[in-house]
């Protein structure tokens, strides 16, 4: 462990007090035979030390320019005296890792190490390696109020329990502060008096302790002995809360430098493997740190950042819950879920745009999709087979929007849908007895209403020595039996090309040797194929289609049927209709969130070219009970 104290010194308001305060130091600690050495990174530093009589002033710089492998032999040799001085021309051009480097090898060679700063951003990436940050301030209302603000920051960044320690230099004159103002003042504060005899003393280039027992050096000895007996290093963390800003400073940190470690196994695709990689690296960092935290703290903290990396981040909460049936995300600020058929908003956020953009492509490229503002829409599906769409700009003005339809994880069984009064015992009695004869079976609903589920459940009565062939935009259907070829649609390449529709899937099938065909919805001009093939001795087969009635779901065959190109008369397509689908069967949501089959009805010829539907079954809204109609 490194023997030496790290010190930061930021200068709050006037540098005259900066100045005051880090000579004394220097000079109390070489008269008790401490070797120091001052990173003076404000700007033009180097005259204000040239002007005070140091010599032989050095460039960190300079030292990362030319020593191009720093070790600690070289840094040695090149740090021989006591009371080196460093500054920086350009802090902007030196990376937080090179500084934090040198600061950790000079902790090794000197007693105490000073980082003198201003109120610029760079505190914050200095005081992660601080033990004591040293602020001092004139007691007077404007340098009280710079004061306030930058250690207000320094509460709010600090990611370990740095000590903050004012200094208030106190002149001839004392200004009038209001009660408010004086209560602000920290109690550990350590006052020094700055008569104007001690400030023409300090500012001399010779500056010497003349008179070791006046007021200024008592205060300095004050602080020189508090930086040797302070509390440093290791501090426990696990008091901070989750949410705090200190617990979102560690999370952050931590993510940058796993992002870098974890790229050496990218070809790893096992979750379990790399969350237990991921946990074994956050250990390691926060040693590097030189920060403990409790196991509760640590626990919280590991499972977040494997969600981040390797997960879908703060939704996977939302995707483990089994009563969460969608996720919607409306921009980082507003995510809503789907729980028991109602819709309530959550209170949990992206932190950025970038994080949520993240997780969509983490969602998209896997299945070899891709969105950009070219291409600003997109259908896509996770491993278990969970739907998912997204809408970015410009085509959303929120914000990018993830929609989620979770795919359970148990798969329901007709037994379960009476439990839950989705139909009765008679009617999944005939559904069964319909997919056994070989009816074509149209399933009809709204969004979210249970059409996939449905459908999922009644294939299940399909004989398992027959060739089964689904096709789907995104990938969803699980049937259980084992002769299944399921076909996904791909859309556009960023070319522009490659692109492979439904209804060339349908299309092709057809050329498959399929007993049934399933395509999990139709929505344009496939609807057209699928027909055909129905007519074509592929009895049997089911496909799904977004209205609101039994009747609506015939109009809605036509227009698609329309959407193919072919300029066909209305009455040949209800025709072709009439003549490829047996059943069609109606679900709809109501507004307690139940999911129920309101209506199935057969579809029958009329003598007049039209069609009638025949009820079979029909959900009374008012008594809440099934009728049977013939």
């Amino acid at each position: 462990m490194k023997k030496s104290k790290i010190i930061s010194i930021l200068q709050t308001d006037n540098s005259l007090y900066t100045n005051s305060l880090i000579r004394g130091l220097l000079t109390v600690n070489s008269y008790a035979g401490k070797k120091n050495i001052t990173i003076d990174v404000r700007q033009n530093s180097n005259i204000i030390w040239s002007y005070y009589g140091k010599k032989n002033i050095k460039y960190l710089d300079d030292i990362l320019n030319v020593v191009v492998n720093v070790n600690m032999s070289m840094l040695k040799s090149y740090f021989d005296t006591n009371n080196d001085v460093i500054c920086v021309k350009d802090i902007t051009k030196i990376s937080e890792e090179n500084f934090n480097f040198i600061i950790n090898s000079l902790s090794e060679i000197y007693d105490n190490v000073f980082i003198v700063c201003d109120k610029s951003k760079y505190i914050f990436d200095f005081m992660h390696v601080s033990d004591i940050i040293l602020c001092p301030f004139e007691k007077e209302p404007v340098a009280l109020s710079n004061y306030q603000k930058i250690y207000s920051n320094i509460i709010i960044n600090k990611i370990k329990d740095v000590i903050v320690l004012p200094v208030i230099f106190k002149r001839d004159i004392d200004f009038n502060i209001d009660e408010q103002e004086e209560n602000f003042i920290p109690k550990n504060s350590i006052i020094i008096n700055f008569d104007s005899k001690i400030e023409e003393a300090v500012i001399s280039k010779n500056f010497m302790f003349n008179d070791a027992n006046n007021d200024f050096v008592t205060g300095i000895k004050k602080i020189a002995d508090e930086i040797s007996c302070g509390r440093v290093n290791n501090v426990v963390m696990d008091e901070i809360l989750p949410d705090s800003n200190k617990y979102i400073l560690l999370k952050e940190r931590l993510h940058k430098d796993l992002v870098e470690k974890m790229k050496e196994y990218s070809n790893e695709q096992d979750k379990n493997v790399l969350s237990n990689i991921i946990k074994v690296k956050i250990q390691e960092l926060l040693s590097v740190y030189g920060i403990k935290v409790g196991v509760s703290i640590q626990d919280k903290i590991s499972k977040e950042l494997i969600d981040d990396i390797v997960g879908l981040g703060i939704l996977e909460d939302l995707l483990s819950d089994e009563s969460v049936t969608e996720i919607m995300v409306n921009g980082c600020n507003n995510i809503y879920i789907e729980k028991n058929g109602k819709v309530e908003k959550t209170d949990i956020k992206f932190t950025n745009v970038e994080k949520l953009k993240t997780v969509i492509n983490r969602i998209v490229a896997p299945i070899g999709r891709h969105i950009d503002e070219s291409s600003p829409i997109v259908d896509a599906r996770l491993k278990d087979g969970s739907r998912v769409n997204v809408v970015i700009s410009p085509i959303s003005l929120e914000g990018p929007v993830l929609t989620i339809r979770k795919f359970a994880k148990h798969k329901l069984s007709g037994r379960e849908l009476i439990n839950y009064g989705s139909l009765n015992e008679e009617m999944l009695n005939f559904l069964e007895t319909a997919v056994s004869s070989k009816k074509n079976i149209l399933i009809s609903g709204g969004t979210g209403s249970g059409k996939t589920t449905l459908l999922n459940i009644i294939s299940s009565f399909i004989g398992s020595q027959e060739r089964i062939v689904t096709i789907e935009d995104s990938a969803e259907l699980q049937l259980q039996q084992e002769h299944v070829v399921r076909l996904e649609s791909r859309p556009k390449s960023l070319e522009g090309s490659s692109e492979i529709t439904i209804r060339q899937l349908v299309i092709n099938s057809l050329r498959m040797r399929p007993d049934r065909i399933i395509v999990g919805e139709c929505r344009a001009g496939e609807t057209l194929d699928m027909l055909q093939a129905m007519n074509t001795g592929h009895s049997g087969s089911m496909t799904t289609v977004h209205s609101n009635s039994c009747s609506d779901a015939i109009s809605r065959l036509v227009v698609m049927c329309l959407m193919a190109g072919f300029e066909l008369p209305e009455k040949s397509i209800i025709s072709m209709i009439v003549s490829a689908i047996d059943i069609i069967i109606q679900i709809k949501r109501f507004s307690d969130g139940s999911r129920k089959i309101s209506e199935i009805s057969f579809l029958q010829k009329s003598e007049n070219s039209k069609y009638n539907l025949v009820p079979v079954f029909v959900y009374d809204q008012t008594r809440k009970n099934f009728v049977k109609k013939i």
